[in-house]
């Protein structure tokens, strides 16, 4: 036998290591367990505030969110903030089907025109603690399930959209 490799043996090397490209990329968008805590609790806390404590703390708690998210994408751009949040690699743009992009904005947009246009219309309060019990589920919701629903959209978003070269799915480091 020889060691020469054929170019059909070399082809098979080259698309399984895309293959193992691809899923380090996709794997590499899975973040701490932590992150998605700290969120929920965020998500219970300016939900439930007003009802322990009257309307008046609204502002503080929503502003107090605000600056949670701003850290949290000031800390997605740079290296050491990847790290820390799980998240050392990111995807490349041009991998993201651009239907999924799309689609994802419609969304993004009528579920914001439906709040605006249907907030007037909701009474103040459905019940007692109605926003502690919201905050309990969506937060709960997001510490639960928050991993696999990112990854069941990284898995839509990364699906072929008739791309046939990955050139590399991840960047190596932010």
């Amino acid at each position: 036998m020889s060691d020469r490799v054929t170019p059909p043996t070399e082809a098979a090397r080259a698309l399984r290591d895309i293959e193992r490209l691809r899923d380090q990329g996709r794997a590499s968008e899975q973040e701490s367990r932590w992150v998605g805590v700290v969120f929920g609790l965020a998500l219970f806390a300016e939900l439930a505030a007003p009802d322990f404590f009257g309307d008046d703390v609204r502002s503080g708690v929503s502003l107090a969110v605000t600056a949670l998210i701003v850290a949290y994408a000031v800390m997605l751009r740079t290296p050491r903030g990847g790290a820390l949040l799980g998240r050392p690699t990111r995807v490349r743009r041009s991998e993201i089907s651009p239907r999924f992009a799309r689609s994802a904005q419609l969304t993004i947009v009528a579920v914001v025109l439906i709040g605006f246009v249907g907030a007037p219309f909701m009474p103040d309060h459905l019940f007692p603690y109605a926003g502690t019990v919201a905050g309990a589920m969506l937060g709960a919701t997001l510490i639960i399930f928050g991993r696999s629903l990112r990854r069941g959209l990284n898995s839509l978003a990364m699906r072929g959209d008739g791309k046939d070269g990955m050139n590399g799915v991840a960047h190596g480091s932010r």
